[in-house]
């Protein structure tokens, strides 16, 4: 099947022009087919919370439509629970919508620091900082304790948060081969003697593909070396591990890494992210952790809402058992379609299928969307130029039902473009 527009986001990154906003032009022009066409998946407009289902407002009719959600990343379906609005509510009346003030001055109160302790507990750290969003945590901390002379090792799929966070700590920065303990034993050997001091850092589960980082035997090698290690466990907290609290405990360490980042985005359906260290390591950055130093300070609904969904991730295992199982169902049902997809098996809340070239994962989103399925197009600068994928987010509020529907979505679609 032939696509209208085989050019991809990277071709806009850079312009011949002498003006610096040039190359704007050629961009909107782009954007544009996308959308006349249909292709373009971002910026819907929903009209309804997260849930199995969800409410989007259709450009192209001015009307709402249904569709079933395979794109956000409530793993256990507690954006929809009455618990956490009720905690919203009641935070918002006691604190009102906001601090109107950064941590570090005038945004600390008892509701952030209760968080704080809760989640150190869960964790079993020593303690934990908030910050407002979990790209802030991940940027903060590197770059508080990060400086030149010192060396960042980072698997190279990693997220573009520890990317960024290593550019604005000016540190030497060196990707190993993803998932790779021989490459990082390499790298570590051969330049971790050149640097005053060397971090290795990884994620959980990866937020792309979804599959679980080789932690002990990461842990192990940088161990070996003298290097310390962070762990970005933003997609594995209330997934993977007996007690649902990540990577660690999915592998059963009794040994934590030295540094763990972590989002509240994702399974305790708010926004926000955290650091979990030694006390020492905690203080320190939020001395030195600009993106905590100068942003406001997360607001009282939001940091209720999630304490609230920490307890119920707790209190409740069963909707982990529920949402392995909604794991299991949908990717059974794509391999009997005769789909490859990414991890095989599962390992996560995550399931991917590689696509290839941007023009067809756009022209398939338009064809998921038009079937009643909202997906994650996963292009670049998310990934390599023509290596795209769709991503599909399961939740434990996904019904047998609504599944089966969005498996004869995707198995039709993917017939129609050439994928199966």
């Amino acid at each position: 099947m032939e696509h209208a527009d085989t050019r991809t986001l990277a071709d806009f990154v850079n312009h011949a022009g002498p003006d610096l906003l040039e190359k704007a032009g050629p961009f909107a022009e782009y954007i544009g087919g996308l959308q006349s066409r249909g292709e373009y998946s971002y910026h819907r407009t929903l009209v309804s919370g997260a849930g199995g289902t969800v409410r989007v407002l259709d450009p192209r009719t001015g009307g709402e439509r249904e569709l079933i959600s395979l794109a956000a990343n409530n793993y256990l379906g507690l954006a929809g629970r009455p618990e956490l609005v009720e905690a919203a509510c009641a935070a918002i009346r006691r604190y009102g919508p906001g601090l109107c003030g950064s941590r570090f001055l005038s945004g600390t109160y008892d509701l952030v620091q209760q968080l704080e302790r809760e989640l150190a507990e869960f964790e079993g750290y020593e303690e934990v900082a908030v910050f407002t969003t979990g790209y802030q945590a991940n940027v903060g901390v590197l770059a508080a304790l990060l400086r030149r002379g010192d060396l960042a090792v980072i698997d190279r799929l990693s997220h573009a948060s520890i990317v960024d966070g290593c550019r604005v700590a000016g540190c030497q920065m060196r990707p190993f081969q993803h998932n790779d303990p021989a490459d990082l034993d390499q790298i570590l050997a051969r330049h971790g003697g050149e640097c005053r001091n060397v971090l290795v850092v990884v994620e959980g589960v990866f937020s792309m593909d979804g599959d679980i980082c080789p932690l002990p035997e990461i842990m192990e090698v940088a161990a070996r070396h003298g290097a310390y290690l962070m762990l970005d466990d933003a997609h594995a907290t209330g997934v993977l591990g007996g007690h649902g609290a990540g990577t660690a405990d999915h592998f059963g360490l009794t040994r934590k890494p030295d540094i763990l980042v972590g989002t509240f985005s994702k399974t305790l359906a708010g926004t926000g992210g955290y650091v979990a260290a030694s006390h020492e390591i905690v203080n320190y950055v939020r001395h030195y952790g600009r993106s905590y130093m100068f942003s406001a300070s997360p607001a009282p609904g939001t940091v209720a809402a999630v304490l609230a969904a920490l307890r119920l991730l707790r209190a409740e295992p069963d909707l982990r058992r529920q949402l392995m199982q909604n794991v299991d169902f949908i990717y059974q049902g794509l391999k009997q379609a005769g789909f490859h997809t990414y991890p095989d098996p599962p390992e996560s809340a995550i399931i991917t299928i590689r696509i290839g070239e941007d023009a067809v994962v756009h022209a398939m989103s338009r064809d998921l969307y038009e079937g009643g399925l909202l997906t994650s197009t996963v292009v670049y600068p998310a990934v390599s130029p023509n290596e795209g994928r769709m991503r599909l987010s399961l939740s434990a509020a996904h019904t047998e039902d609504i599944l089966r529907q969005a498996i004869e979505v995707i198995v039709a679609t993917g017939r129609r473009h050439g994928i199966v």
